[in-house]
């Protein structure tokens, strides 16, 4: 009986294990595409600005698009990786991720209020366009320090994000 039960108990911990590895692992596999979407929407973001500064307008909102459509692909995925880690019960994981939501919503925040501004100086509203561009800006600022704050998590726990 006791044989059964450490038997039973052992191979519960194994699994419980390898269940772990892998979201571990999922989680690493999903990092990889939301940075590239973060990335690509930094890209078009940058991209939007500038063409907004040379008064290139439908081509800036076309980037805003694009922009939109790379950060809601980066905050899908991280929401992903999110079950995975909130099933394995990982805190750091949970904790980078809450920060890389929290810069993905920043960053979508960012855009809408750049399209917006666009979308006003279209019209000549440029003192409430400069008001939308603050905003894009703070918004951006914001990321900034969350994606701060991401590094300072990954650097005081390289073991768990392979630096």
């Amino acid at each position: 009986m006791k044989k059964r039960l450490l038997s039973a108990l052992i191979i519960l911990i194994i699994v419980s294990c390898s269940g772990c590895v892998s979201n571990v692992g999922e989680i690493n596999k999903l990092s990889g595409d939301i940075n590239q979407h973060l990335k690509k929407g930094d890209e078009y973001y940058n991209g939007a600005a500038e063409d907004m500064n040379n008064h290139e307008l439908d081509s800036a909102l076309e980037q805003c698009e694009s922009a939109s459509s790379e950060y809601n692909a980066a905050r899908l995925l991280t929401s992903e990786a999110m079950a995975y880690a909130e099933e394995s019960g990982d805190q750091v994981f949970i904790e980078y991720l809450k920060l890389v939501l929290a810069e993905i919503d920043a960053k979508l925040n960012a855009t809408s209020e750049l399209k917006n501004a666009i979308q006003l100086l279209n019209i000549d509203e440029t003192e409430s366009a400069n008001n939308s561009l603050e905003l894009a800006n703070k918004f951006m600022y914001e990321a900034k320090d969350y994606e701060r704050q991401r590094d300072e998590l990954v650097n005081k726990n390289p073991q768990k994000f392979n630096i």
